[in-house]
């Protein structure tokens, strides 16, 4: 009976013990919040908010840098000197404030070997020569989700055949053209150093190494030949620029590619499908690929690279690509979609055709694109799939050039004097920077 009453009691402080435990508590998953730098209103809020709302470890923060620092600049400053000590922001939206002067300074992350980590990304997905076009050295420190074209495109017998152009055939070329033509409308000394130089930089500086060759015979020829051009113009007023390229008046015709109808309009104005020679360039192809609205990079002392890496990796996913609304996709899958679209004629309530797109001039009527062909989404992946470089300028060094070729233009110094002249500016402008 003892024994009896003795085990009542000890399983009823086994049940009493039991009831008054508490209950395994839950697993609390931590929030880390990145931060991303912006300047000015980010094109990515909506983005980041779908982004958060889909992520319950991870919240993006928007900073923008411009709020407290309204010089692009001076922001820009600010957020070097944060990273510098270690703090600042996890990424950084350069967008058109991008230099790849800023990337090779220590400031970012490269994000070559987190890629290479990374089993779900495949690069067969992507024009993945795109996101080359924008490497320094060997490294990739911006991902650039959509970008626009800059380019050339000329029906001249002489360049027609040619994958592309350096100065000097470029100069010869001209200098063969009939009496009345033009290297383009509104060619003057300014103009046409001007347009070179922007998109040949990448001839004269290693962004990488941080060294330039602007004392090299290549960029003195440049500087040559850009003399030989008026310091003004003297228009008339019947000028039409768009009766000069259809009539073949010019050698080049200046292309920037946006969407899926750039092709499109630029063979409606020949009549045929031009060739795109591109920027002369000593080496490699000279049409280039920039900036459309976004350039990331990830910071080098961010203590959260690869959850940074997961959020710019969205940027290249099927929705946010496929939503892509200026520039193109970098998604292979997206393009062909934004193309076949294209292709497809589409009417209004009236049954009146709707344009898709406009190819416009200054002072003439617009002509509407209302639907593409086979031959012009051809064109335009096959001008994609050779670009090796991109157009993004620095502005302060592409001041300094344009400073300086003045003295040969209007106060008749030397080449070679200029040259040297840009040469030590350019250096010191490099070296105090990187």
């Amino acid at each position: 009976m003892k024994k009896y009453i003795l085990w009542i009691l000890l399983t009823g402080c086994f049940l009493v013990a039991g009831c008054s435990a508490k209950p395994p508590e839950e697993t609390v998953t931590e929030t880390k919040t990145l931060t991303l730098a912006s300047f000015g209103e980010s094109k990515l809020t909506q983005w980041v908010n779908l982004y958060n709302e889909n992520h319950s470890d991870v919240k993006i923060e928007i900073v923008n840098y411009l709020d407290n620092y309204p010089d692009p600049h001076e922001a820009l400053g600010q957020i070097k000197i944060e990273i510098t000590a270690g703090k600042g922001p996890d990424m950084i939206n350069f967008g058109g404030q991008y230099s790849p002067l800023d990337a090779s300074g220590g400031m970012l992350a490269d994000l070559y070997p987190i890629m290479q980590k990374d089993e779900a990304f495949d690069k067969q997905d992507f024009y993945y020569n795109i996101l080359e076009a924008f490497e320094v050295g060997d490294s990739l420190y911006v991902l650039v989700p959509s970008f626009t074209i800059d380019t050339y495109a000329t029906v001249n017998d002489k360049l027609a055949d040619l994958e592309r152009m350096n100065i000097k055939q470029l100069a010869d070329t001209y200098n063969m053209l009939e009496d009345g033509s033009v290297l383009f409308p509104g060619e003057t000394k300014k103009a046409v150093f001007g347009m070179i130089c922007y998109g040949s930089l990448e001839n004269y500086i290693d962004w990488g190494e941080g060294t330039c060759s602007f004392n090299s015979d290549s960029f003195k020829y440049i500087l040559h030949f850009a003399n030989q051009f008026p310091p003004y113009l003297n228009i008339s007023e019947d000028y039409s620029a768009k009766d000069i390229f259809t009539g073949g008046h010019a050698l080049l015709y200046p292309v920037s590619i946006d969407d899926v109808y750039g092709t499109t309009g630029i063979r409606m104005l020949y009549g045929k499908t031009p060739n795109y020679i591109g920027y002369p360039f000593d080496t490699g192809c000279g049409t280039m690929a920039d900036i459309a609205d976004l350039a990331v990079g990830i910071s080098a002392v961010s203590k959260n690279k690869e959850e940074s890496w997961e959020f710019l990796k969205s940027l290249l996913d099927n929705e946010f690509q496929d939503g892509i609304k200026n520039g193109l996709p970098l998604r292979v899958s997206s393009l062909e979609h934004k193309l076949a679209d294209a292709m497809r004629e589409e009417y209004d309530a009236n049954g009146e055709k709707v344009a898709r797109g406009v190819l416009r001039f200054e002072g003439e009527d617009p002509v509407n694109i209302y639907e593409i062909t086979t031959e012009d989404a051809d064109t335009l992946k096959s001008i994609i799939r050779k670009i090796e470089h991109n157009a993004t300028v620095d502005y302060n060094l592409y001041n300094i050039l344009l400073e300086e070729v003045d003295y040969l233009f209007n106060d008749d110094r030397n080449e070679d004097d200029v040259a040297n002249i840009i040469q030590n500016r350019a250096s010191v402008y490099i070296n105090e920077n990187k």
